[in-house]
């Protein structure tokens, strides 16, 4: 556009500027539509990682909360843009009465002298006024909305660095040694403190609209952290909105929405409303969740911790499935000293290198080679199965995939010789560690059943 003269791109930008409404109208609708359908996609998405990976780790930790992060960024722009839809539909329906009626006929109310006089001075907004206002308050909100899910990507990403940081110096810490070994303790303790403490003085100044900009002195030592979190959270993209918007409207108006709504979400983490004062939150041994049972889980529905086949049982087998934890990783390590399996816990390779007459071939990596037997026995060696108080100790386990969700875990099946008529109770009891890393056996999971002899 450096061809095009001065005043047609200032002629151009006026005119986007006037009919900016309607683009927002469209970007807003059709984007409400997106993130409606977004939210339930990410949801399940969110809900499913919790049984495919193990999320206590600190590397899935901390990017466990950068997605949920995502999440209510998902959610709070889906909430800013029905506001600002619904603010535009009432903007554009305010033209259209002045359309037809610019100004209030006050005379043709035929009010009292007083109540007239009163509504004429300040009781009763010019449309002419109104339409302005909705119009700056539309605009802002818009732009004031993507400002926010900045805040929080920003806010994500400042984790994610912490967390990157934390996993490279942890890797240099337990593949060194000795001295070496300390001198990185050392070093990441302080890389710690300074990325933290930067990052805290980084988002006070965002905050309090630049504060620690007006300190002569500090404001030169600030600068090169300062453009190093602008990288690492992404601000360069909404740099402009943020110094724009904050030199148009008065400081403190600005600070006041983001103390509400720093107080909101703060109340919204702290608080909730819940008037079931007389049913339990934590699943004990008289809960039965439908979770358990084939015939009765949802279709959105994960299995939490075991699956039977129905509430009510009249064969004389019935199969257990119990789902494969890989939090349990730990726990069956430690009763399988001796063995260790061909996959490694995180990253691991899908290729392979053979030799043959022709030299080296490069093929995916083989897993035939596995002891399934010592796997099977490892990873059923932590669960303990009971019946109305009698253990089963020799039941065949197999590897399973259950059709529901595809989850992994182990099959065995029950004989029901010994069950009796009516109420039964399955028990399993599973090894877990304590916080001095000793194995215990702890009740798992209790789940009540129906038996009628055929």
């Amino acid at each position: 556009m450096s061809d095009i003269p001065e005043n047609q791109i200032e002629s151009w930008l006026k005119k986007l500027e006037r009919e900016s409404w309607q683009l927002e109208l469209l970007v807003s609708a059709f984007t409400i539509f997106l993130l409606i359908g977004a939210n339930s996609a990410y949801k399940e998405f969110l809900h499913s990682l919790s049984y495919e990976y193990n999320m206590g780790t600190p590397a899935f930790g901390i990017a466990g909360l950068f997605l949920m992060i995502i999440k209510n960024s998902i959610q709070a722009l889906t909430i800013a843009l029905i506001i600002h839809l619904m603010l535009r539909g009432f903007w554009i329906g305010t033209i259209g009465l002045r359309s037809v009626q610019p100004t209030v006929d006050f005379e043709k109310l035929k009010y009292n002298k007083f109540f007239t006089e009163k509504l004429k001075k300040n009781g009763v907004i010019s449309l002419d006024k109104m339409v302005v206002q909705l119009d700056e308050i539309c605009s802002v909100i818009f732009a004031f909305s993507f400002l926010i899910i900045s805040v929080l990507i920003a806010f994500a990403m400042y984790l994610m660095g912490l967390g990157l940081i934390g996993v490279v110096l942890s890797w240099f810490i337990n593949v060194s040694s000795g001295t070496i070994a300390t001198i990185f303790i050392v070093l990441s303790v302080i890389v710690a403190l300074v990325y933290i403490i930067m990052g805290l003085i980084y988002m006070l100044d965002y905050l309090t609209l630049g504060f620690f900009k007006k300190i002569s002195w500090f404001s030169k030592i600030y600068y090169p952290f300062y453009r190093l979190f602008n990288f690492i959270t992404l601000s360069r993209l909404s740099k402009s909105i943020y110094y724009y918007l904050i030199s148009k409207f008065s400081k403190n108006r600005i600070r006041i929405v983001f103390t509400v709504l720093g107080c909101i979400v703060l109340f919204m983490f702290l608080f909730e409303y819940d008037q079931n004062r007389y049913f339990p939150e934590a699943e004990n041994t008289l809960t039965i969740s439908a979770d358990m049972y084939d015939d009765v889980r949802s279709a959105d529905d994960y299995i939490e911790t075991i699956s039977i086949p129905s509430q009510f049982i009249d064969k004389p087998f019935f199969p257990l499935f119990l789902r494969y934890n890989p939090g349990d990783n730990s726990i069956i390590q430690g009763n399988c000293m001796d063995f260790e399996p061909l996959k490694e816990d995180g990253l691991n390779s899908t290729m392979g290198i053979k030799t043959g007459k022709g030299g080296f071939h490069i093929t995916s990596k083989d897993y035939s080679v596995e002891d399934f037997e010592q796997l099977l026995a490892c990873q059923s060696s932590i669960y303990q199965i009971m019946v109305n108080d009698s253990i089963y100790e020799n039941l065949t386990f197999r590897f399973y995939a259950h059709p529901h969700k595809d989850q992994k875990g182990l099959l065995t099946v029950i004989p029901t010789e010994g069950f009796k008529s009516g109420e039964n109770v399955l028990e399993i009891k599973k090894v877990h560690l304590d916080s001095l890393g000793d194995a215990k056996i702890n009740k798992y999971v209790t789940v009540p059943f129906w038996f009628k002899p055929s």
